[in-house]
């Protein structure tokens, strides 16, 4: 009777050729497919591979998704990592590399004089299995050989196999790219925000004081280099870059005020690059994301469509119905793969959901240049969104039912309020901006009120006690 070798007899059992350390758990490198070494932008780009090959497979269950969601979720994130990290076991070292090597080698000689080769109904089983793949080699050599073509596009369709040997020269299709057609991805709004948002920062802009005076978005395109709007930047003395990690001072080293975008060096960053695509390849109707820092709260995410793409002096810019505020200036526009588009410029104020991206074309296009060359384009583009501080300026009719604050009130750009209140009285203060904190001083003492909402129409004040200051513009 012949022996099966892969049987589980006691001979087999015992031998210690047979043990393995393939049992490992699975990581979240192995699940984004990449060493434990590899950069944020090496995780990134794996995050967004990965989820495109499993979303290919009509046979991908949402556990394989949500394993390699998890595993971006936690390596993108430099404190996560790193606790993660020390779960692990530890790297091997040369000398443990030699050992593992060496250890089969001495089992297999140990094994030699008590295991496999003493069983004499091994040795029957063995030659009867020779025997067996003889005839079936054979038989295979009468059949037809398989078309080469079948399997060229047996090999585009297929998830990469990193550990089998490359295909030879005779069968080229095997390395041709997926086309762009069958590379189509589409991602929810979750997924893409979690691949898109590490590459989208926030941007400060203070006075001489320390005060800020400006604040928007930006797009991360590569090592220590981001992209916002040059009017988010114009009015201030020193910038500073906000992750989700660290607080980081930047510089302008680009200012093309004709596109209106600034490139940001800034130093130490460490967030991964966005893939940056191209205006021609978008169509009216298509399904478009914005990603910023809206009134400078935390990255948020809104969904339109392009509207249209409108004509302007300097080439074409993307109209779209994907919200957007003061504050998300210089944020990133995404196509539903992920890709960025456009960079979030400006809004129509005064209609309704029209809001404006220039193209990403236009990053490869900067340079340093004044507003002054293309006048119709700083006029539409670059004073669409005052500050806080230039929306206050002017004279303003407040009404505060509770706190009888009720009169005029004239912002000057010197740093004084003039009241004349209802009752008569009439004097000046002097007030501080400090983002959305309105500062007074009045007879030696200070007041702070929280600027809750404000456009070139209206305004409203938080008062200390919760009371509300509502004020309409005059003039």
């Amino acid at each position: 009777m012949a022996v099966d070798p892969s049987a589980g007899g006691p001979e087999n059992r015992a031998k210690p050729i047979r043990k393995t350390s393939m049992g490992s758990r699975r990581t979240h490198y192995d699940a984004l497919g990449i060493g434990r070494d590899a950069s944020s932008v090496d995780i990134a780009s794996a995050f967004r591979e990965k989820l495109a090959e499993l979303k290919a497979k009509p046979e991908t269950s949402a556990e394989a998704l949500a394993a390699v969601r998890d595993a971006y979720q936690t390596l993108a994130n430099p404190d996560a990592r790193a606790s993660y990290d020390d779960t692990l076991t530890p790297l091997p070292t040369a000398r443990s590399v030699r050992a593992a090597r060496a250890a089969p080698v001495a089992a297999a000689d140990e094994g030699e004089e008590s295991g496999f080769f003493q069983s004499r109904k091994a040795v029957i089983g063995i030659a009867i299995l020779v025997v067996m793949v003889a005839v079936w080699g054979w038989k295979a050599s009468r059949k037809p050989a398989p078309q080469a073509r079948i399997v060229s596009v047996t090999q585009l369709d297929a998830a990469p196999q990193p550990d089998r040997e490359p295909a030879g020269e005779s069968s080229p299709a095997a390395v041709v790219p997926v086309p762009a057609a069958a590379a189509a991805v589409v991602l929810s709004a979750e997924e893409l925000f979690a691949a898109a948002a590490p590459g989208v920062v926030r941007v400060l802009v203070a006075d001489d004081a320390g005060l800020t005076v400006s604040q928007g978005s930006g797009v991360v395109i590569g090592a220590f280099k981001v992209i916002t709007n040059c009017h988010v930047t114009r009015d201030g003395a020193a910038i500073t870059v906000m992750t989700a990690a660290a607080n980081l001072p930047a510089t302008i080293s680009v200012a093309d005020e004709e596109f209106d975008l600034c490139s940001l060096d800034v130093p130490r960053l460490d967030a991964p690059p966005l893939a940056v695509g191209s205006i021609g390849a978008l169509r009216t109707g298509q399904r478009v994301y914005a990603i910023g820092a809206p009134m400078g709260l935390e990255l948020t995410i809104s969904e339109g469509i392009v509207s249209s793409l409108r004509d302007v002096g300097a080439g074409q810019v993307i109209q779209t119905t994907a919200p957007v505020s003061p504050g998300s200036s210089g944020g990133g526009l995404f196509t539903t793969d992920g890709t960025l588009v456009g960079v979030v410029t400006f809004q129509h104020r005064y209609g309704q959901n029209l809001n404006f991206a220039v193209p990403a074309d236009w990053i490869g296009q900067m340079r340093t240049r004044s507003a002054a060359a293309s006048p119709a384009r700083a006029t539409s583009v670059a004073s669409a969104e005052p500050t806080t501080a230039q929306l206050m300026l002017g004279k303003w009719h407040c009404f505060g039912s509770l706190s009888g604050r009720n009169g005029e009130y004239t912002y000057r750009s010197d740093g004084m309020l003039r009241v004349v209140s209802n009752d008569g009285r009439n004097f000046a203060v002097p007030y501080r901006l400090a983002g959305r904190s309105l500062q007074y001083a009045i007879q030696g003492e200070a007041f702070t009120f929280e600027i809750e909402s404000i456009s070139r129409t209206s305004m409203v004040q938080v008062v200390g006690d919760g009371q509300r200051l509502a004020c309409d513009r005059t003039s």
